[in-house]
């Protein structure tokens, strides 16, 4: 169950999108932490943190992502993948280490705005 005190993670090596994500949070009332490197999450991972949601762009990283998510899954983070593409492999890799769902780019606001409400109310 998400818990609507916890941050939510963005991991993307893109910083500009990571700002926009954290903006569009923001402008819901939502704390966010930002990991734009593998270390970086890797350092959240062993922190410990809780999470309320998990918001994973894999563009620009390779397949060391995908352990990261099963981390976040196994830590009962909710979790969404964001792909710079539409790929039945990408949504397979995804959805088989733990995501929600698998969302493509570029992205429709409205639509990510009700599923993460809809993620953060469960």
């Amino acid at each position: 169950m998400a818990d609507a005190q916890a941050a939510i993670l963005l991991v993307g090596a893109n910083a500009r999108n990571l700002d926009l994500l954290e903006e569009f949070f923001a402008r819901r009332q939502r704390h966010c932490i930002k990991a734009d490197s593998l270390a970086r999450l890797d350092a959240q991972l062993a922190a410990g943190s809780h999470f309320a949601l998990a918001l994973v762009d894999i563009s620009g990283f390779d397949a060391a992502i995908w352990p990261r998510c099963q981390k976040l899954h196994d830590a009962q983070t909710p979790l969404l993948v964001i792909s710079p593409r539409q790929s039945a492999d990408l949504r397979r890799e995804g959805l088989a280490h733990g995501a929600h769902d698998v969302l493509v780019k570029p992205l429709m606001m409205r639509d990510l705005a009700a599923l993460t409400e809809t993620m953060l109310a469960e």
